[in-house]
């Protein structure tokens, strides 16, 4: 009887032996967090190290304020620029098509040949009217 309690118990020291294991390693490992995340506050190491520099260095914060503002203004600036650029290809789009339709419509010198065979024509109609009547009394 001795000997199966001996061998229970030898199975019960195996599982919190490697429950012991288990626990050490994540310690180990929690350990190892904490000592990247403190030395990572102690020395940042990110994209936004100047937050940093608002204390210690005010010149130096107040310049990447300044550019971070000018930035944004050349964004917004090329945003516009992008915007005027596609209106004024629209406008000489529609320049082209009004030059197009004003080459079609008649010119001056047109107008004059109009004038010209009007009167012609009138002229004709008082002779051929004048040799209806001549016509007409003989």
């Amino acid at each position: 009887r001795q000997l199966t309690i001996s061998h229970g118990g030898q199975a019960g020291i195996d599982n919190v032996s490697r429950n012991l294991m288990l626990v050490q390693k994540l310690l180990v490992r929690e350990r190892l967090k904490v000592k990247a995340l403190s030395d990572e506050l102690e020395n940042p190491i990110n994209v936004h190290r100047w937050r940093r520099l608002e204390g210690s260095d005010p010149a130096a914060y107040e310049m990447i304020q300044k550019i971070q503002i000018l930035q944004k203004r050349l964004f917004l600036k090329s945003e516009e620029v992008v915007t005027k650029n596609s209106t004024i290809q629209e406008q000489e789009k529609m320049q082209l098509e009004m030059e197009k339709t004003l080459a079609r419509q008649p010119g001056p010198e047109t107008a004059e040949q109009l004038n010209s065979a009007q009167n012609d024509v009138r002229k004709k109609s008082k002779q051929m009217k004048a040799m209806a009547s001549e016509l007409n009394m003989h």
